[in-house]
């Protein structure tokens, strides 16, 4: 049986109000705005990730590195080894890690895209007010658990009762 036109409406309204449909459609937004930046210079959006990592924290092991940017230390392995391959990247052994440290090369790229990816990281939020921006972005670190300039979790306050273990330990009226 067919479904009426409001029907069918309600449906693709439920559907545009769920988050992993909105997050997708974030991406595809992010994708358009960086990936003919980082095309231009024979990277993917992870390469470059991965890139910015290694510039960031030189010396470090892939394990480390995929932990530092969200990805399992055997991606990391495999575009660690296309970066190598590029000369980009320069592997140290160290025992059984490989420490990792972008080329003159690298560092030189990461130099030339900055100012294009600060421009398409403001494209990606344009619609947003300063104020959304960063709500945007606290809840989206907080969403993904990265803390950042964006978002730092509260410290418990140690020494002052909890609300929770206030209302425990009240004595009840029986």
């Amino acid at each position: 049986m067919a479904s009426s036109p409001a029907e069918s409406d309600d449906a693709l309204l439920a559907m545009h109000s769920m988050p992993g449909h909105l997050i997708r459609r974030a991406k595809q937004k992010t994708n358009q705005a960086f990936a003919p930046i980082t095309q231009q210079f024979n990277l993917t959006p992870i390469q470059y990730s991965v890139l910015k990592a290694i510039a960031a924290h030189p010396g470090a092991d892939q394990a480390t590195l995929g932990e530092r940017i969200g990805l399992d230390s055997s991606t990391v392995g495999e575009v660690i080894a296309r970066l190598v391959g590029r000369g980009l990247v320069v592997r140290t052994p160290a025992g059984r890690r490989q420490l990792v440290q972008a080329s003159q090369a690298a560092l030189e790229m990461l130099d030339e895209l900055q100012p294009m990816l600060q421009r398409a990281q403001e494209e990606i939020t344009s619609g947003l007010t300063l104020i959304e921006k960063r709500q945007f972005m606290r809840l989206l670190s907080k969403m993904v658990g990265v803390h950042n300039l964006h978002y730092q979790p509260r410290k418990p306050n140690r020494g002052v009762p909890s609300r929770a273990r206030q209302v425990r330990e009240t004595p009840s009226l029986k």
